[in-house]
């Protein structure tokens, strides 16, 4: 298209609202339980990330919540059962840059969660106790909401010099 010497530039931008990133950061949360139960076996226990709340402060984010688990076994009369826990927990996450504020916006991604359990049958007539050891990674993400000026149309036009003479030949 030639050099920008000689042409003529016009930009239309737009304000947006966006969410930039401050920061982000893995948390690890590790739990440790005991539930009385009358099981002779364990089938599975799936966990999830149950209800939480964040806090922001200075430079660190405290995350507050339980796990969800569900937990199937098998008892004494061979049926199958489920029961359902919540396990609470809190951490806290250092992420420099982060200040409380209304324009803050936590985001938390679970990564991975697993449990590792070991039943402890009881006597006759007595429940167990299942002890249970919990590891989850949550990506914590604190963003704030800010205005930028984004460009969403640019128009390169000739400049053409109006003082500019055209030369005839003779013969024109």
């Amino acid at each position: 298209m030639g050099s920008l010497q000689n042409q003529h530039l016009t930009m239309k931008t737009e304000r947006l609202k966006v969410l930039k990133v401050v920061g982000e950061k893995v948390a690890q949360v590790v739990l440790e339980n005991d539930v009385c139960i009358d099981a002779i076996k364990i089938d599975k226990i799936d966990a999830i990330l149950g209800p939480f709340e964040d806090h922001v402060f200075k430079n660190k984010v405290v995350k507050q919540g339980t796990i969800h688990k569900q937990i199937f076994y098998v008892d004494h009369e061979n049926v199958v059962r489920h029961l359902a826990e919540d396990v609470p927990y809190m951490l806290t996450v250092d992420i420099p840059g982060v200040r409380p504020g209304d324009d803050v916006d936590v985001q938390n991604y679970l990564k991975d969660i697993d449990v590792d359990y070991h039943l402890v049958q009881g006597g006759v007539g007595k429940p167990g106790t299942l002890r249970q050891k919990i590891v989850a990674h949550i990506l914590v993400k604190v963003s704030e909401w800010t205005q930028v000026d984004v460009v969403t149309d640019v128009k390169v036009f000739p400049r053409i010099n109006s003082m500019q003479r055209i030369s005839c030949k003779k013969d024109c």
